[in-house]
C-alpha cells in the first residue's frame, strides 16, 4: 500500500525539480522578447556531505579495547552505508554524492569517497565493507581500527593515542595487501 505512494510522490518530486528547471532556462518568463529559451541536454546533482562517526553503544563501554575498536569499525561501515542508501532514497534528483567521514576524537577522515546513483544495486553476497569500497568509499582498516587518512585521497596518519602493538594496520588497494608496522 505505501510502497506504490511512496514511489509516486517520488516520481511526483522529481517532475518538479524537472519543471522548475525547465522554468529557469526559459528565457521568455524573464522578459526575453523571443518564445524559444535554452534547450535542456543534460544535468547532474552532487551532494557534498561529511558527519562524525557515532562513538559505540554506552552499554558497550567496559568492553575489552580490541572489542570496542571492532564495534566501532563495524558500527561505522553500518551507518555509512545506511545513510547513504536513505540520501539516494529521500533525494531523488541528487545523482552523486561525496561522502567523508570522520572521527570525533581527531576530527580525521576515515572514510572518504564519491558514490554514483548507478552503482547503488545493492550486492548482497559481499560484506558491508565491500559494498562501501566497491561503491566508492575508500577507507583504511584490518577489522579493527580505521586508519585516518590524510585527505579524501593521501595516505593515511595514525592516530597517536594508539599503542605501537595495535598499529599492524592492513591497507587494502588494490588488491594488493600493505602491513605497515
Amino acid at each position: 500500500m505505501w510502497c506504490p505512494l511512496a514511489n509516486m510522490i517520488r516520481r511526483l518530486d522529481a517532475f518538479r525539480y524537472r519543471r522548475r528547471i525547465d522554468r529557469a532556462l526559459a528565457l521568455h518568463l524573464r522578459g526575453e522578447v523571443r518564445g524559444d529559451g535554452l534547450t535542456f541536454k543534460k544535468m547532474s546533482t552532487h551532494l557534498e556531505i561529511e558527519w562524525m562517526a557515532r562513538d559505540i553503544h554506552p552499554w558497550d563501554l567496559d568492553e575489552p579495547a580490541d572489542r570496542k575498536a571492532l564495534l566501532f569499525v563495524q558500527q561505522t561501515l553500518t551507518d555509512t552505508e545506511a545513510a547513504i542508501t536513505r540520501l539516494f532514497e529521500t533525494l531523488p534528483q541528487t545523482d552523486v554524492v561525496s561522502v567523508k567521514v570522520l572521527e570525533k576524537a581527531t576530527e580525521g577522515v576515515i572514510m572518504a569517497g564519491t558514490i554514483y546513483r548507478s552503482a547503488m544495486e545493492p550486492d548482497t553476497s559481499l560484506s558491508v565493507g565491500m559494498r562501501l569500497w566497491q561503491r566508492g568509499i575508500k577507507y583504511h582498516s584490518d577489522g579493527l581500527w580505521f586508519e585516518l587518512r590524510g585527505s579524501s585521497e593521501g595516505p593515511g596518519v595514525l592516530p597517536p593515542q594508539r599503542a605501537p602493538s595495535q598499529i599492524a594496520l592492513h591497507s587494502y588497494a588494490m588488491g594488493n595487501v600493505n602491513v605497515k608496522i
